[in-house]
């Protein structure tokens, strides 16, 4: 039901199963040692953390897809 109020009273978030079936982990630990090794330090902002995060997920998407 659509609260004409509130466009996104109607979201309903995915399954969590269906964000985890990719495989890809984003855990706080794993992206600071992704960006550690990959841009030679740690985040220091939301902003970096992020960035490392989508370059992470972009990275193992391409290797993903190169293997099927």
């Amino acid at each position: 039901m659509n609260n004409i109020d509130n466009p996104l009273s109607g979201y309903q978030s995915p399954p969590e199963e269906a964000l985890g079936n990719f495989g890809i982990d984003i855990s706080r630990e794993v992206v600071e040692k992704y960006a550690l090794k990959k841009f030679g330090r740690l985040p220091q902002s939301h902003i970096e953390t992020n960035f490392a995060i989508c370059s992470k997920i972009t990275e193992e998407t391409r290797r993903f897809m190169k293997n099927e």
